[in-house]
Formats: C-alpha cells, structure tokens, sequence
C-alpha cells in the first residue's frame, strides 16, 4: 500500500521522528532488513501505524531517513572533536574510536539498508554524504599541519581519505582499544622502519 502524505519540515525535526529511526534501528538488528515492517517499527516506537507515516512516506523513505540520521550524528561528533583545541594524536584517536564504534553499530546493515533506501543513484547519494565526512578529515589535517604536528608536505585529500579507510574495522575481533591505538600509531609512526 502507497501512503501519498506530505512530510513537512516540521515533522522531519520532531523529537517523535527520532524515537521512530531508533525504533527502526532495533527492529533491523533483531530481524535484519528482510524482517523489517513498518507495523514492527511502529510498535518497537510504541506508536500507531499511522504515526509512523506521518514522518515518512513510505518503507523507502524510512530508510533512508535512518541512513542519513545515523550517518549524520556520527559526522556531528566528528566536527565536535575536530574543533577541539587538542593535539592532533588525541583528535585523531577520538576520530577513529568513533569511526570503529560507528563501523561496529552498522556492521553487515549499512550497505544493504543504504541499497534498499536508495537503489537507483546509491552511489551519488553516498558519495554526497561521505565528501562531508572527507572535508571534516580536512579539517583535522589542515590545522595538524598549522600547528606544526602533521608533516607540510602531506597531500591533505589523500591524508583524510587514509584516515577514513583505517578506521574500518576489520570482520575479525580484536581488543577495540588495543586496535585503536594501533592505528593510531600506524598513522602517527609509519610502518617502515
């Protein structure tokens, strides 16, 4: 069934829209994107039915709602730790204890969910969100080399594109801290000697 109702701006922002995207979140990891019903969010919400498309016009929209909303927070702490007066070791090891916890939360749903949300421009649509996570890498690495902590001569884009492909954690276990001070020595020190 199509629900053709209007989602105003208000209703995009209200405190009930976030209880429903971390209703949906919950309802994905018990039973994984195939198991995933409105009916199911709405009651994980403690909602009707109906409120749940008062926010969202469809499974779809809910979706990519939720992929934005995530991905979204995670960039606000990323600018949030960027903007601190510390070195730039300790930013970049709040950045990759971040990047590790967001990776963890998301592990096996993120593409599939952002595929379902999305399916005819995924590409476009994730690119755009990860250019903002680049330019905040940027940003740390910028003011590293400003305060003289991060060599002159690194290439900025590429510097920031290596520090968001470290920090995606690997399908084996190992001890979060203990792995997270390894890359941020690996980073930091190098690997050859």
């Amino acid at each position: 069934m199509l629900h053709f109702i209007a989602v105003t701006v208000e209703a995009r922002t209200a405190p009930k829209r976030e209880v429903i995207l971390e209703a949906t979140i919950r309802v994905l990891r018990e039973r994984g994107l195939s198991g995933l019903k409105v009916e199911e969010v709405a009651k994980e919400a403690e909602v009707g039915k109906g409120t749940v498309y008062l926010y969202f016009q469809d499974k779809q929209d809910l979706l990519k709602a939720l992929v934005e909303h995530h991905t979204f927070s995670f960039y606000q702490k990323v600018e949030e730790v960027v903007g601190l007066e510390t070195s730039f070791a300790e930013r970049l090891t709040q950045v990759l204890r971040l990047r590790i916890a967001w990776v963890e939360e998301w592990r096996g749903l993120w593409a599939a969910v952002a595929r379902e949300a999305q399916p005819q421009n995924t590409q476009g649509w994730l690119k755009g969100m990860h250019e903002h996570l680049q330019g905040l890498l940027e940003q740390l690495v910028q003011s590293g080399k400003q305060r003289g902590e991060v060599r002159l001569e690194s290439d900025l884009s590429l510097t920031a594109a290596t520090i968001a492909a470290l920090a995606c954690n690997p399908q084996l276990e190992f001890p979060r801290e203990a792995y997270l001070k390894h890359l941020s020595e690996v980073l930091l020190k190098g690997v050859a000697l």
